[in-house]
């Protein structure tokens, strides 16, 4: 039977929050989830905001990190960005 995906990101997030960093490798392995369904559940919940990869390795986010995350990318007057895990001031037109 299908996981829906909501339910496996759940899986996946809590997995990650209660283990730390993981590869994507280990958390296929450890949850026993198909590694396709693992990679694009990994993609959901870093497009939404909720964890981040660095060197391979895939973390939950803290609660102020999502929040900064969110206003960075939707709040038009921000004057920062973030471009690949780097805060950069917003270039303004003149």
């Amino acid at each position: 039977m299908p996981v829906k995906d909501e339910d496996l990101d759940w899986i996946v997030y809590h997995y990650l929050s209660d283990t730390g960093a993981q590869t994507e490798e280990a958390i296929v392995r450890e949850t026993g989830l198909p590694a396709g369904d693992i990679h694009t559940s990994l993609t959901r919940l870093k497009v939404n905001l909720l964890i981040e990869c660095r060197d391979g390795l895939y973390d939950v986010l803290s609660i102020p990190e999502m929040l900064f995350r969110c206003q960075c990318r939707y709040e038009k007057e921000s004057p920062v960005i973030i471009e690949n895990g780097v805060i950069k001031v917003k270039k303004t037109e003149q």
